[in-house]
């Protein structure tokens, strides 16, 4: 029997830049927003806030198609 397996989608390219552009910045980011989600569009951060759900809410309301949301982590955490 054969398993079919969704494909994930294809990363857009504005998805693939913020994320991109977060690891570049992540010195700022910590500085700014530590122990935070962070929701990234074209290089700047729109939104922040202790629930990604709340983000991604965010983030629809605005029409963002694949939206970046990030936790900024100011140290390891265990999960």
């Amino acid at each position: 029997m054969e398993t079919l397996r969704a494909k994930p989608p294809k990363l857009s390219r504005q998805f693939v830049r913020d994320r991109e552009w977060v690891s570049e910045h992540m010195q700022e980011l910590i500085a700014n927003y530590p122990n935070q989600w962070v929701l990234v569009h074209k290089g700047e951060v729109i939104a922040e806030g202790d629930k990604a759900w709340s983000l991604w809410h965010n983030a629809n309301e605005l029409g963002l198609g694949q939206p970046y949301i990030s936790f900024i982590e100011r140290e390891m955490h265990v999960y």
